[in-house]
């Protein structure tokens, strides 16, 4: 491992991680950014750290800016995700990995949160990833009492309902290396079999969340007769929470096990510390309905100057297809109830499976 640290004319020490990465960068990704897609679990489970560098700005000893990324072929691809770096620490990076990498042309972010105006580099972005995320209360008390009332009362209306008539109903939590393997394949399982019914082909990598999960998972299960019905595999990084998959038994279709999982893990969360949670991206009324709010981050092109962009028109024409159909699946989403959008998405779908 070599480490290259120099002082910054504003205080801030940057230093350079490239092989091996210390220790150290684990808590201090926890601690900028608390975001599952930008920790080491979730890095060495889905992601690659072969060949990573690491970037690290201080000040006063604390991290204000933690990226990993790798240097090849003139690109540097940043393997953090769903995060939000302030403009003037972006510039900073920039400035840095030109300097210091001399055969870098162009700087890439898949899901990021900045602002770009009036930014010292030529860039080009679109709309990525969205999230929706809740901001915990202080009790699961209090975020009960903050949904809305017909919400509030469809689920104490299907807790009661469920309890009556099945005495036996118990949930029950697994963190880390408590988690079973064979839970995980039954939630799995239940999710599969709801999307397969909508003629959608769609599985999970299962050997990979069974491995997260033991690393900083968190699965909440819904047993009746001691048999699984429903569940959730979530994660856990600092204090905030991530639901990866929720599924239910088809046969309990009218107790909405789903959505009593759903509330149920988000107020252990609470009880657990939690002080956000987030339920993933699409468009879903019910994610609103758990006071989710929506994170939308983008896919960023930094380049060195204009002239490297035309060298490099592959990737700006590239961005600019996927940010064309980034905004057509937005749409596709907003309309689902319409014809025209039913059409598309069942086009989309049907031409995936084919070539699968």
């Amino acid at each position: 491992m070599t480490s290259n640290e120099l002082l910054q004319a504003d205080d801030a020490s940057i230093s350079l991680y490239c092989g091996d990465l210390p220790s150290v960068i684990e808590s201090e990704l926890v601690l900028s950014y608390e975001t599952l897609q930008s920790s080491l679990p979730f890095f060495r489970v889905f992601r690659s750290l072969e060949g990573a560098n690491c970037y690290v700005a201080r000040r006063d000893g604390h991290p204000s800016t933690v990226l990993l990324f790798t240097c090849r072929n003139g690109r540097v691809d940043v393997l953090n995700e769903m995060i939000e770096v302030g403009q003037s620490e972006l510039e900073r990076f920039a400035e840095y990995v030109f300097s210091r990498f001399k055969t870098a042309d162009v700087i890439t972010f898949k899901a990021l949160k900045t602002t770009t105006g009036g930014f010292v580099f030529p860039v080009q972005k679109h709309d990525s990833k969205d999230t929706y995320v809740i901001a915990l209360p202080a009790t699961p008390e209090a975020y009960t009492s903050s949904i809305g009332k017909s919400t509030r009362a469809n689920i104490r209306q299907q807790t009661n309902g469920l309890a009556r008539h099945f005495p036996s109903f118990e949930s029950r939590f697994f963190t880390n290396e408590d988690i079973g393997e064979e839970h995980i394949r039954t939630i799995i399982g239940f999710s599969e079999q709801k999307i397969s019914a909508k003629g959608v082909k769609f599985t999970h990598d299962i050997d990979r969340i069974t491995r997260l999960a033991r690393m900083c998972g968190f699965v909440n299960v819904f047993l009746i007769d001691g048999c699984v019905c429903a569940g959730s595999i979530n994660y856990r990084v600092g204090a905030s929470y991530f639901g990866e998959v929720t599924g239910y038994d088809a046969k309990y279709e009218k107790y909405g096990l789903g959505k009593l999982c759903v509330h149920q893990t988000i107020c252990e969360s609470i009880t657990r510390g939690g002080t956000k949670f987030y339920l993933g991206g699409g468009v879903f009324d019910f994610k609103q309905r758990m006071l989710g709010a929506i994170l939308s981050t983008q896919e960023l092109h930094i380049y060195r100057s204009r002239l490297k962009m035309l060298a490099y028109v592959e990737v700006v024409a590239k961005a600019f297809v996927a940010g064309q159909l980034r905004r057509l699946k937005k749409q596709i989403h907003l309309h689902g109830q319409e014809k025209w959008a039913k059409f598309i998405f069942g086009a989309a779908h049907f031409f995936k499976n084919r070539v699968k």
